[in-house]
């Protein structure tokens, strides 16, 4: 056996890696060697505790790799608790309050016929420098436990006290009278979210529910998912849609128009509600966040909840401190008078954080009171990993955006302000439009996000920018 043998070693030649947030990949190449790997690693480098919490979403392939994973920790003498099907957050915070590691089997909002892992510390969730641990383990100088391990099962405790979370914090809501749809789809959430709702006394409509998996993406949300929730709105007369991505770590949420809010609006209210003094959140986040809440100090990072996390450790004790992605999951870094901190992605505080306003307020009514800036997003999926390399150094400096521009703007072309390779290339232009184009830390896919002051300008900038994309970089 070669003294090389790490996770890192197993996965060369493979599409398996850290993404922004765990380790993704196909489910051809997370083979029963790969996945029991990186547990072993993660248990042997980072974990002191004896005992590991376990859960997965409905993804067809969770419930094999969790097997594995529970067997590997079994064999190095762990107690499993089995957490089944739940919410990436509810086993991030069942795991923080019996202070033990977890491993969550889930891909997120990425297509079925890929999936992955997510690990927890205590402390939560696991940092880049972690993931180099990881990656680094030897795994021959490990060794077996003399005494396998138990596994108990335990999802109902979990999801109970996620519940009683959010029962406890917004004990003062009232909504009574308001009809609200639950998209279930395929997502864990789908079950939990009408218990909340309904606990709120909120008139209920399930809406879609599927024994397929779908990936939704709150990033880059369908024409279908935009016709359907006017559809829906319309045929209910329903005051908010809410649904979630596969894990139940990114929210989506519609008004009483059918109009799904992008990620950071439901972010930047969220903000406001909790009155955060210190914000972590992306690069290609909205900007109109610095004026919102102009008081607040704002720290912009790499795209991926651990840069967000690692940004907000560096909060003041006084500050309450959130943060949060484009894609509308938020992260509370703080204790607040009456929310435990949890520094993972989470879908339902922003939901409850939205929603809360309907006894007083519609949604349409919020959106109106932030600045008029507009972001929107697209993807161009089966892009290789070296075909978006080649295009982002091209990009990286002002020469490489004139063919773009110039098909983009046939009149009055904008010159370029700034260009920012923080995470991939971002311009921010002469007429108040920023594009930004990177590689997706999850799939083969390139990332498109647009900003502007005008939603139907940002929304035809995004449609026209993936277009000449294809004609200029990738149809050649």
């Amino acid at each position: 056996m070669s003294n090389q043998r790490t996770p890192l070693s197993l996965c060369h030649g493979s599409d398996v890696k850290f993404g922004t947030s765990g380790v993704r990949g196909p489910v051809a190449q997370l083979s029963k060697d790969i996945c029991q790997s990186f547990t072993q690693a993660f248990v042997s480098r980072l974990c002191r505790e004896d005992a590991l919490c376990v859960g997965i979403d409905l993804r067809p392939s969770s419930p094999l790799i969790a097997a594995w994973v529970i067997e590997q920790a079994q064999i190095m003498g762990m107690e499993v608790l089995d957490c089944g099907a739940l919410p990436t957050p509810a086993l991030a915070f069942y795991a923080m309050q019996q202070g033990l590691p977890a491993i969550m089997i889930t891909g997120s909002h990425i297509p079925f016929d890929r999936n992955g892992m997510k690990f927890y510390l205590p402390s939560g969730e696991i940092t880049k420098a972690d993931e180099q641990m990881i990656l680094t383990t030897r795994l021959d100088a490990l060794s077996s436990s003399l005494q396998k391990g138990r596994c108990r099962h335990i999802r109902s405790d979990a999801i109970k006290r996620y519940q009683e979370r959010y029962f406890d914090a917004f004990r003062d809501l009232n909504l009574s009278g308001k009809r609200i749809g639950v998209y279930q789809h395929s997502c864990v959430t789908r079950d939990i979210l009408v218990e909340v709702l309904r606990k709120f006394g909120a008139e209920v409509i399930t809406l879609g529910r599927t024994d397929h998996f779908v990936a939704l993406d709150t990033e880059a949300v369908g024409e279908a998912e935009q016709a359907l929730a006017r559809k829906w709105t319309q045929q209910h007369q329903l005051d908010a849609i809410i649904t979630t991505d596969g894990d139940g770590d990114r929210p989506l949420i519609a008004d009483e128009n059918g109009y799904w809010l992008r990620g950071d609006q439901v972010g930047m209210l969220t903000c406001q509600a909790l009155q955060a003094s210190y914000i972590a959140t992306p690069i290609n986040s909205n900007t109109g966040l610095e004026k919102l809440l102009p008081n607040a100090q704002i720290v912009r990072t790499k795209i991926g909840s651990p840069f967000v996390i690692e940004a907000m450790q560096r909060a003041a004790e006084h500050d309450t401190s959130l943060g949060f992605e484009a894609n509308g999951g938020v992260l509370l870094g703080t204790d607040t008078e009456r929310l435990k901190a949890l520094p993972t992605r989470d879908a339902l505080l922003p939901i409850l954080s939205v929603i809360s306003t309907l006894p007083t307020r519609p949604i349409s009514a919020q959106l109106k009171v932030l600045p008029s800036r507009h972001t929107a997003s697209t993807l161009i999926p089966s892009i290789n990993k070296a075909k978006c390399e080649q295009l982002l150094r091209r990009l990286a400096t002002a020469d490489g955006w004139q063919t773009l521009l110039a098909a983009l703007y046939a009149e009055r072309r904008p010159e370029i302000i700034t260009i920012d390779t923080l995470d991939g290339v971002r311009t921010q232009l002469s007429n108040g439009n920023i594009l930004h184009i990177r590689a997706s830390g999850n799939a083969n896919e390139l990332r498109i996000y647009a900003e502007s002051d005008r939603a139907d300008h940002c929304n035809e900038l995004i449609k026209t920018t993936k277009e000449h994309f294809h004609s200029l970089f990738f149809d050649t």
